[in-house]
């Protein structure tokens, strides 16, 4: 086959929610992401999108299996597959950028140490009751809250939590391994992750291609919130910049 018959390469995104939502949170990113012509994958994490009960006995290592299946199956169909995920979703799609070669990350609101108060809060409550009640998600538009909440959980597992924070300190001491470019972002107003755990995300990377974001107007559901359409913008940047 000649060169100007070769078919075009194929870019994917991998697209991974976090603790307690859904596909529907990264649902108008996937819209634009297909719009651009990329294959995407927005995956739904075991225990999500049914009933909090069907959370409680999972953790870790079964969302890792299942991004790790997701991500196999979509390289054998993309030349090149980018990684795109929000709290857990950016967790895990860090951890799996230093495992496996992809093209890139889209890391929004990763957890790496959390508030002070969490861990100790959450193994403690976890031996009292397998859940919490979640006041409200964690946007500040209120017109985007009404708006965009929807399959969310009302309450929070605690178990399923607790594994993911359980589970931080390795990946710390993976970060200096990823290499392929990553794009942090962070909300300064985020009450779920601080806004340290990006800066500190950021500077452990062993990526030559980084950078660093901190939105100033939402919460923790960046891409829901007042920064959404620049979220999908600095995202739709990176993405084009890195698929060639």
């Amino acid at each position: 086959m000649s060169t100007s018959e070769q078919k075009p390469a194929v870019t994917g995104a991998l697209m991974i929610h976090g603790l307690n939502g859904s596909r529907h949170d990264l649902a108008e990113m996937e819209a634009l992401l297909q719009a651009r012509g990329l294959l995407t994958n927005n995956m739904l994490l075991p225990g999500h999108g049914t009933d909090v009960r069907d959370l409680i006995p999972l953790g870790w290592t079964d969302w890792e299996r299942a991004v790790r299946l997701e991500l196999s199956l979509l390289k054998q169909r993309c030349d090149r597959v980018f990684l795109v995920g929000h709290c857990l979703g950016a967790a895990l799609a860090l951890h799996m950028a230093a495992q496996q070669e992809v093209a890139g990350v889209v890391s929004m609101c990763a957890p790496l140490h959390m508030y002070s108060y969490m861990k100790p809060g959450v193994q403690l409550a976890r031996y009292i009751t397998p859940v919490l009640p979640t006041i409200r998600e964690d946007v500040r538009d209120p017109q985007a809250r009404r708006g965009y909440t929807r399959d969310v959980y009302r309450w929070t597992a605690l178990a399923p939590a607790h594994s993911l924070l359980q589970f931080l300190p390795q990946l710390q001491a993976e970060l200096p391994r990823i290499t392929t470019p990553v794009l942090v972002m962070g909300s300064q107003h985020d009450h779920v992750v601080p806004v340290s755990d990006a800066r500190k995300i950021y500077h452990l990377l062993g990526s030559q291609e980084k950078s660093l974001h901190i939105f100033h107007r939402s919460y923790h559901v960046i891409m829901k919130d007042y920064d959404r359409e620049e979220v999908f913008h600095k995202t739709m940047a990176f993405l084009e910049r890195h698929a060639c």
